[in-house]
């Protein structure tokens, strides 16, 4: 089994009538393909099937070769005034995700006042075809100092949700030191595009003599989906 309840416990409640629970939810990568991220939503219901608590939509980075296991350690409590009986189910909903990856490219710093473009073809199974690049340079402020915008639509063609699609720009300066770095990140659904737009902030005249800029996209692609529940009794350990 690639996911499986570990640890369920649902301790006595307190003089609050609080319970805790103490949770564990091991899963395994059995895919042929190394995983980066693993994402999960957790929550707690009663044999009638109300649902009393609800965990956040969260995530753990983690590198996970095939083969390698992670333990993910959800928090959760109810009121016992919310419960129909002892037993409590907890379920929960897994997801491995890989690294999507490529170097869009880098290009020089155009001029004050003007903007420069750069188009990199791209080949993932979510996407395939060309991603441009505006990046513009703003007229000189009281300062003499600079922005610098850019901006891009990235777009999901596959049927299914990115979690995290993630634009980086690298500000570099003639000698290839960074000047300054931004990373926008953004949920894509399916078959839908998503505006990036980001900046670099006050950079000097001098710094961007024989500047350049350096671009990368990176996603979290889901390869395997899985479910687990456990039943419990209050103070059953």
């Amino acid at each position: 089994m690639s996911a499986f309840f570990s640890t369920f416990v649902a301790n006595e409640p307190d003089e609050d009538g609080d319970i805790g629970f103490d949770t564990e939810l091991t899963v395994t990568n059995e895919s042929e393909t190394p995983v980066y991220q693993v994402q999960y939503k957790i929550w707690y219901r009663d044999p009638e099937g109300a649902t009393f608590e609800e965990g956040d939509n969260s995530y753990d980075d983690v590198f996970l070769a095939q083969g390698d296991s992670h333990t993910i350690s959800p928090w959760g409590r109810v009121n016992q005034r919310d419960l129909s009986g002892d037993a409590i189910t907890v379920t929960g909903q897994v997801k491995l995700a890989r690294r999507d990856f490529c170097v869009l490219g880098e290009i020089e710093i155009p001029g004050p006042g003007s903007s420069t473009r750069l188009t990199t073809n791209v080949s993932f199974d979510w996407f395939s075809g060309p991603i441009t690049l505006l990046v513009t340079r703003s007229e000189p402020d009281s300062d003499g100092d600079f922005n610098l915008e850019f901006k891009a639509l990235i777009e999901n063609q596959s049927s299914q949700y990115l979690k995290v699609v993630n634009l980086k720009g690298q500000l570099v300066d003639s000698e290839g030191v960074e000047i300054a770095n931004d990373e926008t990140e953004r949920e894509v659904p399916p078959q839908t595009a998503v505006y990036y737009s980001s900046s670099f902030y006050n950079a000097k005249a001098g710094q961007l003599e024989g500047a350049k800029g350096i671009f990368s996209l990176k996603a979290l692609v889901p390869v395997a989906s899985f479910e687990a529940s456990e039943t419990t009794q209050i103070g059953e350990e």
